[in-house]
């Protein structure tokens, strides 16, 4: 049988120095452990209210990338931004849906810098590839601005953007197309319209919409009657334009006040004399 020893008292008071001894180091490490989270905590709140880490009255720390078209001020303005501002209250989803609800603004992306502290904003603008002519001036200041009284872009999708709205950069070529009377209606069909008139043979600098029942262009060759917009039959009556280039070619013929490609399939010139019979070809 193994045989018990009792602990001596000298080992027992050895023991218990041992045992108090590493509870105090537990309830050090304990103390020390509570310190450093609560260090931690008050620097990172410091941090975050710290003048260095606000935005301050600069635009120097807003990084902008993307924007061709539009002004920096003009950007600067849609931001809306009061200063300072704390960078981690600025919510860039905020910022993003601000942006974009905005109609030179297709895409916009916000994402927050810590070092050094700033704002990087990625824009997708939407490219004007029309000028819109208004119908009328606009009477009230206050009232909504549209198509037919406000002079405006249009991009190649149909949204349109009211000029004064847009801040255009002084660098940036206005498009040279110009579309008279575009109403918001006609949104859906303006992509088909503007697709074709891109292939077109004979160069297209006005379009009138004016008017539903007859849409005019003007073209090298002069003006151009097509009636209802129909994109089966655009194709047809733009490919047919090429014929008439004898109206300017030769000197010696009547002057022609404007063609005629309602129908297509037979058509016909209209000429500024009314006694002049109209031709039915070129």
């Amino acid at each position: 049988m193994t045989e018990l020893v009792n602990p001596s008292p000298e080992e027992l008071s050895h023991r218990r120095r041992t045992l108090r001894k590493q509870r105090r180091t537990r309830n050090f490490q304990h103390v020390w452990r509570v310190f450093a989270i609560g260090s931690l905590a008050v620097g990172a709140f410091w941090l975050m209210r710290n003048p260095f880490w606000l935005l301050l009255q600069s635009n120097d720390q807003i990084i902008l990338n993307g924007n061709d078209m539009l002004d920096e001020a003009a950007i600067y303005e849609l931001l809306a931004l009061e200063y300072p501002q704390p960078l981690f209250e600025i919510e860039p989803e905020v910022i993003v849906q601000r942006l974009s609800t905005q109609s030179p603004i297709a895409v916009a992306q916000v994402d927050r810098q810590l070092f050094p502290p700033r704002l990087e904003i990625t824009l997708q603008e939407r490219q004007p590839v029309a000028v819109t002519v208004p119908l009328q001036p606009l009477a009230d200041p206050n009232a909504e601005l549209t198509p037919t009284n406000h002079a405006g872009f249009l991009d190649a999708q149909g949204h349109w953007m009211p000029q004064n709205s847009v801040g255009v950069n002084r660098e940036f070529d206005v498009p040279a197309l110009r579309v008279r009377g575009f109403h918001p209606r006609y949104r859906s069909q303006w992509p088909q319209l503007y697709q074709a008139l891109q292939t077109s043979e004979i160069a297209i600098t006005e379009v009138d919409w004016r008017s539903p029942s007859n849409l005019i262009v003007q073209t090298e060759l002069g003006q151009v009657h097509l009636g209802v917009f129909s994109p089966q039959r655009l194709q047809t009556q733009l490919a047919t334009l090429p014929r008439f280039r004898a109206l300017t070619d030769q000197a010696n013929l009547p002057a022609v006040d404007y063609i005629d490609l309602v129908r297509p399939e037979t058509p016909a010139v209209k000429l500024v004399n009314p006694a002049a019979p109209a031709s039915d070809s070129p």
